[in-house]
């Protein structure tokens, strides 16, 4: 908002089209909806399916028709159509964009809530009444009284004004975090020997050896596990004879770790096996060789 009432809008913008309150509330929320929905993107796919471009030529086209529009009403002694508003800046101007179902139906929820009759009619119109600070339309003739209340928004948005929950802010600070983290691992210089003149590639191998498949568990016996099953005594009231829930679960939980299990070991001994020369280095070997080197799970085993 403050990029937006610093660069797109000035006080010539604001006395472009009789009557000048109106305009300059409808400007306002048609500015506020493009901050929220642009800003919505950070949340990845809590905010929005599918990542779109949102950009400020939407606002700028957006702010045109309305113009077009109330300045034809106004000439014509119309009235204004908001569902004509609606349609040209949730479906064509930001709606050409959206391919997602889903995306297009909340569009549509912030255009039915916020470009509305009621930006002219209510006094301070509030576009979240849950929000903690009061995001509302002020009336002012002069450009840096908005300016100045802009200022007052709080430096970090809850989720709540985006129409998410709070714990959405969680989310997005981790996956900040962990992007950043990442990206110093992947900078750092990794083609130096180690001490002792070690390379990356002993020192994966040593901990591979020495640590990680010492201390992975040796895998399941299939009849060994089936015979404790059945010697697990059903839940009272259970017929003995019948399978009972709990251990086909068990059963099943125990099918899939052993999967992982495998995809372990085997990813691991084909390291060590293509440092020591006795096996082909491939592409997804390297890359588990510097995620374990790293301290990072390898791609292979996120599954």
């Amino acid at each position: 908002m403050a990029r937006t009432y610093n660069t797109l809008i000035n006080q010539d913008f604001l006395e472009k089209v009789e009557p000048y309150e109106k305009w300059r509330n409808i400007v306002f929320a048609v500015c506020f909806m493009h901050s929220i929905v642009y800003e919505r993107r950070k949340f990845g796919p809590l905010g929005f399916c599918i990542p779109y471009e949102f950009n400020s030529a939407d606002l700028e086209a957006s702010l045109i028709f309305v113009e077009n529009h109330m300045t034809n009403a106004f000439n014509h002694n119309l009235i204004i159509s908001w569902r004509a508003i609606r349609y040209m800046i949730c479906d064509v101007q930001y709606g050409g964009r959206i391919t997602d179902d889903l995306d297009r139906e909340m569009f549509w929820t912030y255009g039915d809530l916020w470009l509305t009759d009621r930006v002219f009619t209510e006094k301070d119109y509030n576009f979240n009444t849950l929000s903690e600070f009061p995001y509302q339309i002020p009336d002012y003739p002069e450009i840096q009284k908005y300016q100045e209340y802009i200022k007052t928004f709080p430096e970090k948005d809850s989720p709540v004004i985006f129409g998410l929950n709070v714990s959405a802010d969680l989310t997005f600070r981790l996956s900040e975090s962990q992007l950043m983290i990442n990206t110093l691992i992947d900078t750092m210089p990794k083609e130096g020997g180690g001490g002792a003149g070690r390379t990356k590639e002993d020192e994966v191998r040593d901990k591979l050896e020495q640590d990680l498949i010492r201390q992975l568990p040796e895998n399941f016996i299939e009849q060994d596990y089936k015979e404790k099953l059945s010697a697990m005594p059903p839940p009272r009231g259970l017929n003995p004879e019948k399978n009972v829930p709990l251990s086909v679960f068990l059963r099943q939980e125990i099918e899939q770790l052993q999967v992982v299990l495998d995809i372990v070991r085997k990813t691991m001994t084909d390291m060590v096996q293509a440092i020591d020369g006795t096996m082909t280095m491939t592409a997804e070997l390297v890359d588990a060789i510097n995620q374990v080197f790293d301290f990072r799970v390898p791609s292979k085993w996120q599954f």
